[in-house]
């Protein structure tokens, strides 16, 4: 008797994959089976997931008839669905990521519609550690779709926007108008990778905004997201312009107008030690220069992606 579905996503990260799985087999819970969803994968990911399902039953695959981690998500419901009618929650992964030996035990205990899990970086790069809130919140309570636990028969009414990225926030945003209940699993680690090279961090920007786009456009929420980073554009910039005035009319209150910044810098990074695997304290440097280039740069792919769509 199936009780639990782990959905891993996959596309091309077949050096990871291994370790993913392992991480979930050698966690030893009773009515879990591990379905994976693939990109199709142009590395090994393929030969690697025929040799899990092999000497495996709790693994099984498919490969992805359509594009986008939103169509991933809807096409793998359906898969659920049909094979595992008497499951009751679906757990969201993704190949990259590692989990702790307790992760799915810790996951499943708590009485909730979506639970979700901590995320910590593992990562060694600075900038990796720095991006911490985006994926646990500064206040430590936001879901990720690719760590979080929901109840089977939720799916009964809502579906994902059939988007490339980012379908885990327009989906919550069903989810709270509904009220469902949303719960944290403290206990339950998710270890993750993400941008480590400012090139990386770049191309993910792109992508996160292009999936926010696609998001706005099938909701008719446009207007509203521009005008979100517009205003936090506007609001650094006025920070920056009212500097040199703070200075000249009180250079005492000019020192504190700047330690704000410093404060904020050393907060996120006490406040992010939970989330980091290894923190390393020259992190505090980045908080504030990644916090003000990511609106910028939101900000840019948006513009981009609504009045160039044609040209690019």
């Amino acid at each position: 008797m199936v009780d639990t579905v782990v959905a891993i996503l996959n596309r091309n990260h077949g050096s990871q994959l291994r370790l993913c799985l392992d991480s979930l087999l050698n966690q030893n819970l009773e009515g879990v089976v591990i379905v994976v969803v693939d990109g199709n994968s142009t590395d090994d990911s393929l030969q690697v997931l025929e040799e899990y399902a092999k000497r495996n039953q709790q693994v099984q695959f498919f490969i992805q008839k359509t594009r986008g981690t939103g169509k991933a998500r809807n096409e793998l419901i359906e898969y659920v669905e049909t094979h595992f009618p008497e499951a009751k929650r679906i757990v969201w992964g993704d190949a990259e990521n590692l989990y702790h030996k307790k992760y799915l035990g810790a996951l499943t205990s708590i009485d909730a519609d979506v639970v979700g899990g901590i995320n910590v970086i593992d990562s060694d790069s600075l900038l990796s550690q720095s991006l911490w809130g985006y994926y646990n919140g500064f206040g430590g309570k936001i879901m990720v779709g690719n760590n979080e636990s929901i109840r089977l028969n939720i799916y009964k009414k809502h579906r994902y926007e059939p988007i490339t990225r980012t379908e885990d926030f327009f989906f919550y945003k069903q989810l709270k108008k509904d009220q469902c209940k949303f719960e944290k699993a403290y206990d339950a680690l998710c270890y993750i990778k993400t941008a480590e090279s400012f090139s990386e961090f770049i191309r993910w920007e792109s992508s996160r905004t292009m999936g926010l786009l696609e998001g706005a456009r099938l909701t008719g929420k446009i207007p509203q997201l521009l005008a979100t980073y517009l205003g936090l554009v506007f609001a650094i910039l006025l920070y920056f312009a009212l500097l040199p005035i703070v200075f000249l009319a009180e250079p005492i209150l000019g020192v504190f107008y700047v330690s704000i910044l410093i404060l904020i810098s050393v907060f996120m990074w006490i406040r992010g030690l939970r989330y980091i695997k290894k923190p390393r304290k020259l992190t505090a440097l980045f908080f504030i220069p990644v916090f003000i280039l990511d609106p910028f740069t939101v900000l840019f792919f948006l513009i981009k992606g609504i009045f160039f769509k044609k040209q690019a």
